[in-house]
């Protein structure tokens, strides 16, 4: 019994975990924080000369550099992200215990402007990558007896709206992938939940010059707590699942919104 507990801890000393789309934002912060917690983390981004800016200043950033790894891949690419999860292992010397598929584009539009072409873009970087991170990664899952998986939903799945569309469809389609795959690879051995993130605060809304107190008036509104949401806040949650703490909580939905959605 003492040996079960204590590998329920919280600690991710050693895992190698991979997070997508994770230059910055909640993914970046993620990174941050499970370096500074022990874990080898290996993070992609999509090839431009912008992120490759994003992924170096993340990188050197880390409070251990050589615990951290940056990897080209875009999430639609099946060839890329199974080269991004064999380099990442090769790196590491190990399967990978931890995979976060975070990558996501979204997009404010009335939802009969958007486009064929940017529905298929926005389901399949969030949803399709969602699918295609999991399908690299499960064999060496399966191999070890053990593994986490965690998808990343959006509050507006749970309330819906109207200027997203395509992108709240590809959220909602994370959790029920989610729960599916968590009876899929339960007998495997490998936990899969789903975090939601509210109204987080990220780099992006700040630099387009957002009205924060505006902003902040209405998530008052809705939420319970009265202060918003920063990628501080998140990590925590990430963290917990990630960990050996939540071995036994699989096919689940972690609100971290202040209290705006209930279950």
């Amino acid at each position: 019994m003492t040996d079960r507990i204590e590998e329920r801890s919280f600690s991710l000393e050693g895992d190698v975990v991979l997070i997508t789309g994770a230059v910055r934002g909640i993914g970046g912060a993620v990174v941050k924080r499970f370096v500074d917690d022990g874990a080898r983390v290996g993070f992609t981004y999509r090839p431009s000369d912008r992120n490759r800016e994003y992924a170096a200043s993340l990188a050197a950033s880390v409070s251990d550099p050589d615990r951290v790894l940056a990897l080209e891949a875009d999430v639609r690419s099946v060839d890329q992200t199974e080269a991004a999860v064999a380099q990442l292992m090769e790196h590491f010397g190990k399967p990978i215990d931890v995979a976060i598929a975070n990558a996501a584009r979204g997009g404010k539009l009335p939802w009969d402007e958007i486009t064929y072409e940017d529905w298929d873009e926005v389901l399949e970087i969030n949803l399709k990558g969602s699918f295609i991170l999991a399908r690299a990664v499960i064999e060496g899952m399966r191999e070890q007896g053990y593994g986490k998986i965690i998808t990343v939903g959006s509050v507006m799945a749970n309330t819906g709206d109207p200027r997203s569309l395509h992108y709240v469809s590809s959220k909602g389609g994370i959790v029920s992938f989610t729960r599916s795959l968590a009876r899929a690879e339960g007998k495997n051995g490998i936990r899969v939940n789903c975090v939601i993130p509210g109204a987080i605060q990220i780099e992006k809304e700040v630099e387009a010059g957002a009205d924060a107190e505006k902003t902040l008036a209405w998530m008052q509104q809705v939420q319970c707590l009265m202060y918003r949401g920063q990628t501080e806040d998140i990590t925590g949650a990430f963290h917990f699942l990630a960990s050996h703490a939540s071995d036994f909580i699989t096919g689940q939905v972690l609100n971290v919104d202040g209290g705006w959605h209930h279950y």
